[in-house]
């Protein structure tokens, strides 16, 4: 991928299309196996993510407690990809007073950037401060990634104003250019380079818009607005946008999480009330083709009342299997994709996921997370038929909506934003 370094996972859901696949073994979790956890606990921070660097080189990135109203900060660690343990830390990095899961992504230079509230650093890989830019909006910043000429961009996260795309060079981090979205954004953006050119996809509460990226500026694509506003249904905002088949994939209900509250981007002390509305409708999953905004989809996978998501699906277009989920009612589920107009189901299972999926390819392992009454399970799937391969308990009480990360040694990685990180590994 042009601009990242060369990992399997060098940004949050393993690349810029957000496609949350990764090459290699997988688990390849045999009958008769177990699954097994090694859990640390980060008192008073929020773990958001792992990436790769080189083989064996694991950085852990996140924010402070949500819990604590009197303190924001956002930090990087190398870890010990089997203790977990810190190997280097960075300071406390400042983060303008805001609370929110940043991003962190590898540079093809060889660098780290993390961004945090409304700040972004550059960190060496022994995680010491190289370069530090306060970005131009006074909130909190939602998500990092790389564009193919090695620029950064990046994204505020609003409620009701709107938003502004902010692309900084690598060395300095100076602005390259500043475009005013068109309305508010909640959730993360995903890119796609394609033969016509680089695209930027960002949802609003009722669109998806697509940027055009060239020369170093931000352009919006008139000719492309995707509407997933249904008549009559009683909706809320689309989180984050995933591309594969040639075309996006996203669902609503983002505000509909009971503990959405907890997730606020806020500055310290103060809580938006907009985010304690909700929306009693089912949850949806969309797919817009990315030639025709108006070739749309909408699927309610499991049709029930008072649905709700803070992540987005997962499709893998080698098998072209769409994994969608509703958190709030428990229930996760497959289909297949045949075309327009044709998904098929393959599977449901009863489980509360709140992770953002991920599939080992290879080994056609899906993982996701199930929140039982005595805490956090993570879950090895069958991606073609749902079937149950094994599961083991993260350490962790809740789920919160964060990232996995594959290991190198039939093992992956878990974080949360009560303070618990885990390795799930093969024992």
């Amino acid at each position: 991928m042009p601009g990242y370094y060369q990992s399997v996972w060098p940004c949050e859901c393993g690349g810029p299309r957000r496609q949350k696949t990764a090459a290699g073994d997988g688990l390849n979790l045999q009958p008769g196996e177990k699954l097994r956890a090694t859990t640390r606990e980060r008192p008073g921070r929020w773990p958001v993510m792992f990436v790769q660097r080189d083989t064996g080189e694991l950085y852990l990135q996140g924010g402070a407690e949500p819990f604590q109203p009197d303190e924001s900060f956002g930090w990087l660690e190398k870890v010990d990809p089997g203790s977990l343990e810190p190997l280097a830390s960075s300071p406390k990095l400042p983060s303008g007073g805001h609370n929110w899961c940043g991003a962190v992504v590898a540079h093809e230079n060889g660098d780290l950037y993390v961004t945090n509230g409304n700040y972004c650093h550059r960190l060496t890989p022994d995680c010491e401060v190289v370069a530090e830019r306060k970005l131009p909006i006074d909130c909190a910043y939602n998500g990092l990634l790389i564009l193919s000429d090695g620029n950064l961009i990046m994204k505020d996260i609003q409620l009701s104003e709107p938003s502004h795309f902010s692309v900084l060079e690598p060395e300095k981090l100076e602005e390259v250019d500043r475009f005013e979205f068109p309305d508010n954004s909640v959730g993360r953006i995903c890119i796609d380079v394609t033969s016509d050119g680089e695209f930027v996809y960002a949802t609003s509460d009722t669109n998806v818009y697509r940027l055009r990226y060239a020369e170093g500026k931000l352009e919006l694509e008139d000719g492309w607005i995707g509407d997933y506003d249904l008549p009559g249904a009683d909706q809320s905002f689309a989180w984050d946008t995933c591309v594969g088949d040639d075309s996006v994939w996203f669902m609503d209900m983002g505000a509909a999480v009971g503990a959405l509250a907890i997730l606020t981007p806020r500055p310290v002390g103060s809580v938006p009330p907009s985010l304690h509305e909700t929306a009693s409708g089912p949850q949806h999953v969309f797919r817009m083709s990315i030639a025709d905004a108006s070739n749309r989809d909408a699927l309610s996978p499991f049709g029930l009342p008072n649905g709700g998501i803070v992540a987005p699906p997962l499709f893998d277009q080698d098998s072209q299997v769409l994994v969608a989920y509703d958190s709030n009612n428990g229930k996760l589920g497959g289909w297949r994709y045949g075309g327009p107009g044709d998904l098929s189901a393959l599977w449901a299972k009863d489980i509360r996921n709140f992770q953002q999926p991920m599939l080992f390819v290879e080994t056609r392992e899906l993982i996701v997370d199930d929140v039982q009454e005595d805490g956090d399970y993570v879950v090895v799937l069958d991606l073609e038929t749902g079937d149950e391969r094994g599961r083991v308990h993260s350490g962790a009480a809740q789920s919160s909506g964060m990232f996995f990360c594959p290991g190198w040694d039939r093992d992956v990685y878990y974080a949360t934003l009560f303070g618990q990180i885990a390795r799930i590994y093969v024992g």
